[in-house]
């Protein structure tokens, strides 16, 4: 049984707010590999990658859907995630329900 993008996305996003990023990674890497193209799944792996350390690999998942949408408050926030990760600080607060941040 092949488990779809979307699912895999969703347990992607869904682990990572919970805190469990590095757990879910590997639904968020399927996820991609399945729908590379696709912004919100781009989007959900770099929040697992911001999470789990990989800063790097985050900003450019990020990069990657700022440059595929259209929704300017979603831009938005995101060049305010990019930003943040570039200047060293951790742009997911409480309000994301993280329990596990490396910042």
């Amino acid at each position: 049984m092949e488990i779809d993008a979307n699912s895999l996305n969703s347990l992607c996003w869904q682990g990572s707010l919970r805190g469990y990023a590095a757990d879910v990674m590997f639904a968020c890497e399927k996820a991609v590999q399945l729908a590379p193209n696709d912004g919100n799944i781009r989007d959900s792996r770099g929040l697992a990658k911001a999470l789990t350390g990989n800063i790097q690999g985050a900003i450019e998942d990020f990069e990657a859907h700022i440059a595929q949408t259209d929704d300017k408050e979603i831009k938005s926030q995101q060049q305010g995630w990019v930003k943040a990760l570039r200047a060293g600080k951790n742009p997911f607060t409480e309000n994301f329900g993280s329990k596990a941040s490396p910042f």
